[in-house]
C-alpha cells in the first residue's frame, strides 16, 4: 500500500528544538507542514508464507483478486472454470466445469466450502459452477501429497474460502451480466465478528417467458451465507450456509396434463468453534488450538417426465462431525483429529437411457477416521511433514493406515526442492461413466462387500524458485498407482445387485510446470504447462488410455490493469482425449414367439453399433482464445464497472466428440463442436 503522509516535523538532518530554543523554534513553526517521501508497505503474500512455514507440495493458494484475472465465462466469474487454468487440472470439454486432477477420474475430488463437503458444485449440466464469485475470498486446492488431515478421494482437495468483511457498515457488490444477477452483501459484526450474503439467479426464463410461455423453462440460484464472530475467553465460532438448486419445470398448456421436469440441487449447512490457548505446557508447545466443526451435505435430483414413463432420482444425506487439536512451537507442529461420518445414498430409474445408469441403489455408509500429523523444522534448511491416516468403514468390516510424508529443503532462501508419498483411500463414488464426453451429474453410491475401497499411492518431486517477491516458477513430476479402482458396467443387469461396477488398475504420471507473476503493478498472470500420460486395464486384462488421457495442456492467463480500464486474456492449447470410434453398425430384428418368426416393422428393428478398442483414437488438438475488458468510474461513491468479455475470438472449430452413421454410403461422420465465438457483456457496482 503507497501512504503519502504529512506531517509538522523538522527537516530532513535537523534535531528537534525544545520550545524554549527562542528564534530557532519559531523559525521552525513557520516552516509549516513538511510532505514526506511516499512510503511503501507491502505483506508478505499468503503463497509466500506458505512457501517459507509448510512443504507446501503441489498446493495451489489463489485469490478472489487472482481468479478474476481469467476473462470472464459467459460473463460470469467462475471458480471453477478459473481453476481449470492451473497446472495440473484439466476439463474434457467446454461443457464440464468438472476437473480431472492428475490424470484422475472426476469422481476423485474432494470439494470443500470451509472445510464442509459439498457432492455436486455444478449447474446446468456441468457447465457452471455453484460458488458465486463475491462470496469467495481465496482458494486452496492441493492437487496431490495432501497430508493425514484430508481423506476419502484419490486426486486432489479442493476447500473454497468464504469471504470475511471486516469493514464498518454494509458493504456489497451487485451484478448483471448476460446469465444472472448478482448481490452480495457483508460487513463487521459487531466487535471481532464479520458477515456475508450473497445470492444469484439466471433470468433467462423470465425473458423468454415474456414472449413464449414455457419457451426457456429452466433457471438456477444460489444462495451463500457466512458469519464469524469472536468470543470471550478465546473462543471463535463461524457458520456457512449454502443452497443451490437448478429447476427445469414444464406447465403444459392443457389442465389435464401433469407438469414434468428436472430438479437437483446442493445445500451445505456447517458450524466451527475454536479455541486458542495461549497458556500450555511447555512440553505442547507455545500455543493450543482447539477445533471442532459439524455440518450437513445434501444433493437431491428428482427427474419426472411423461408422466412418470421415466422417473430418475439420485439423493446424498450426509451428516459429519470433525475435530483437531493443533499445538504449535516454533520448531515443530503436533495435530491429532478425528471424522465422523453418515451417508444414505439412493439412487433409482425406472427405464435405461443414454447418460443414465440403468440401476437402482439404496445404500448407508458410515466411516470413522482419525489422524495424526507432525510438522518439524529439523533445520533451517529442511521442514518435514509425516502423518498417518486411519480409515475404517465398519459396515463392511475394511479399513485403512494410510502413510502421508513429504519434505521441503531450502538449497537458499528463495529456492526449494520438493518430494512427497502417500498413500490415499475413498469410498465414495459417482456411477457416471467417465467415457461419456458429457457428465451432466455424478450420482453417488458406496463401497459394500462386493466394491471395496480405492487406494492410490502417490509420488511427487519438484522445485520451486521465487525469482523476485513477486514471481514465482514451480516444477513438479509425479507417479500415481491406483489399485482397485471401479468403473460402471455399461451391460450390469438392472434387477440384479452386485454388477454395477467392473475392477479396474492403472497409473498416471506426468509433470507440471507453472510461472506466476502476482499483481505488484499493471500485470498479473500466469503460465501453466501439464504433461499427463494415463493408462487403465480393464477387468478382461486390456489395456487401455482412459478419456481423461490428456498429453498436453497449456493455459496463458495475463491482465493488465491501467487507471480506468483492464485487459484480460486467455488462451489454451490441448491435445486431444481418447474417444471410442465406431466402426459400423447394422439394425438387429426382433424374434417374435408368438408366430415363431422375425419381425419386418420398422418400429421394432434396433440399431447396434460396432465399436473400434476402446479409445483407441484422438480427438484433433483444440485451440481457444479468450478476451475481456473492464472499465471503472466512482460516482457518488460507487465503483461502477461494465464489461465485455468474447470466448474463442477467432471461432475455432474445436471438437468435443463424432457422430458416426454407417447407413449411408459412403459412411459419414459428423464432428460435434465445442463452444463457437460467443461475446458477452455485464455490469458491476460495488460500494
Amino acid at each position: 500500500m503507497v501512504a503519502a503522509l504529512i506531517a509538522a516535523v523538522p527537516a530532513a538532518g535537523q534535531r528537534p528544538t525544545a520550545p524554549d530554543s527562542g528564534k530557532k523554534a519559531d523559525s521552525l513553526s513557520r516552516r509549516g507542514p513538511v510532505m514526506l517521501p511516499a512510503v511503501r508497505s507491502d505483506t508478505t503474500r499468503i503463497e509466500r508464507r506458505l512457501f517459507e512455514s509448510k512443504p507446501n507440495v503441489s498446493n495451489l493458494s489463489i485469490s478472489a483478486r487472482d481468479l478474476g484475472s481469467a476473462p470472464r465465462f459467459f460473463a460470469e466469474a467462475d471458480v471453477l472454470r478459473s481453476l481449470q487454468l492451473m497446472p495440473g487440472v484439466e476439463a474434457r470439454n467446454d461443457y464440464s466445469a468438472g476437473m480431472n486432477v492428475r490424470g484422475g477420474e472426476a469422481d476423485q475430488n474432494l470439494v470443500l466450502l470451509d472445510g464442509y463437503p459439498i457432492y455436486n458444485p455444478f449447474h446446468f449440466g456441468g457447465l457452471f459452477g455453484t460458488f458465486i464469485e463475491p462470496a469467495v475470498s481465496r482458494v486452496d486446492m492441493m492437487t496431490g501429497g495432501f497430508p493425514a488431515p484430508f481423506g476419502g478421494r484419490l486426486s486432489s482437495v479442493l476447500n473454497v474460502r468464504s469471504a470475511e468483511d471486516a469493514r464498518s457498515g454494509v458493504h456489497g457488490t451487485t451484478e448483471v451480466s448476460l446469465i444472472a444477477s448478482t448481490l452480495a452483501l457483508g460487513g463487521a459484526l459487531g466487535s471481532g465478528g464479520t458477515w456475508s450474503l450473497a445470492g444469484r439467479r439466471t433470468y433467462a426464463d423470465q425473458i423468454v417467458n415474456l414472449v413464449h410461455r414455457n419457451g426457456f423453462p429452466y433457471h438456477f440460484a444460489d444462495v451463500h451465507g457466512h458469519v464469524a464472530h469472536s468470543l470471550p475467553w478465546g473462543f471463535r465460532i463461524a457458520g456457512t450456509i449454502y443452497g443451490g438448486n437448478d429447476l427445469l419445470h414444464y406447465e403444459p398448456e392443457n389442465s389435464g396434463e401433469q407438469s414434468q421436469g428436472i430438479m437437483w440441487g446442493n445445500h451445505v449447512l456447517g458450524g466451527t468453534l475454536s479455541k486458542v490457548f495461549a497458556t500450555v505446557p511447555v512440553t505442547l508447545g507455545d500455543s493450543l488450538v482447539a477445533e471442532q466443526r459439524v455440518s450437513q451435505s445434501l444433493f437431491d435430483m428428482a427427474t419426472h417426465i411423461d408422466d412418470g414413463g421415466f422417473t430418475l432420482t439420485s439423493k446424498v444425506r450426509e451428516v459429519r462431525a470433525a475435530g483437531s487439536l493443533t499445538a504449535y512451537s516454533a520448531s515443530h507442529t503436533h495435530s491429532i483429529g478425528y471424522e465422523l461420518a453418515g451417508q444414505r445414498l439412493d439412487y433409482s430409474v425406472n427405464y435405461p437411457v443414454p447418460l443414465f445408469p440403468s440401476d437402482s441403489v439404496s445404500q448407508s455408509e458410515r466411516s470413522i477416521s482419525a489422524y495424526v500429523d507432525e510438522l518439524w523444522h529439523v533445520t533451517p534448511s529442511l521442514l518435514i511433514e509425516t502423518g498417518l491416516r486411519y480409515d475404517d468403514l465398519p459396515a463392511t468390516h475394511e479399513r485403512a493406515i494410510l502413510p502421508r510424508f513429504s519434505l521441503k529443503y531450502f538449497v537458499n532462501e528463495n529456492f526449494a526442492l520438493t518430494a512427497a508419498v502417500g498413500q490415499y483411500a475413498q469410498w465414495i463414488r459417482s456411477l457416471a461413466r467417465e467415457d461419456i464426453p458429457l457428465r451432466p451429474v455424478d450420482y453417488w453410491v458406496g463401497s459394500d462387500s462386493l466394491t471395496p475401497m480405492s487406494k492410490a499411492w502417490h509420488y511427487i518431486v519438484g522445485m520451486e524458485r521465487w525469482v523476485t517477491p513477486s514471481r514465482v516458477f514451480r516444477v513438479e513430476t509425479f507417479y500415481k498407482r491406483y489399485s482397485r479402482l471401479i468403473e460402471p458396467n455399461p451391460f450390469d443387469d438392472p434387477l440384479r445387485t452386485g454388477d454395477e461396477f467392473l475392477p479396474v488398475q492403472g497409473w498416471s504420471t506426468g509433470a507440471d510446470v507453472m510461472i506466476r507473476q502476482f499483481e505488484s503493478g499493471r500485470f498479473g498472470g500466469w503460465l501453466a504447462y501439464t504433461y499427463t500420460l494415463n493408462s487403465r486395464t480393464d477387468a478382461l486384462g486390456n489395456r487401455f488410455f482412459p478419456s481423461q488421457d490428456r498429453r498436453h495442456d497449456l493455459n496463458l492467463v495475463g491482465s493488465w490493469r491501467f487507471p480506468r480500464y483492464t485487459l484480460a486474456a486467455r488462451f489454451n492449447l490441448a491435445s486431444g482425449t481418447p474417444y471410442t470410434a465406431i466402426v459400423g453398425q447394422f439394425q438387429r430384428i426382433r424374434y417374435i414367439p408368438y408366430n415363431s418368426g422375425y419381425t419386418s416393422e420398422s418400429r421394432l428393428p434396433e440399431l447396434q453399433f460396432l465399436t473400434g478398442p476402446r479409445n483407441g483414437e484422438r480427438l484433433p488438438m483444440s485451440q481457444r482464445l479468450d478476451v475481456s475488458a473492464t472499465t471503472n468510474f466512482r460516482p457518488w461513491g460507487l465503483a461502477v464497472t461494465p464489461y465485455v468479455s468474447v470466448m474463442n475470438v477467432y471461432n475455432a472449430h474445436n471438437v468435443f466428440g463424432y457422430v458416426f452413421d454407417y447407413a449411408k454410403a459412403p459412411p459419414t461422420r459428423i464432428s460435434l463442436p465445442q463452444f463457437p465465438v460467443f461475446p458477452t457483456f455485464g455490469l458491476s457496482l460495488s460500494w
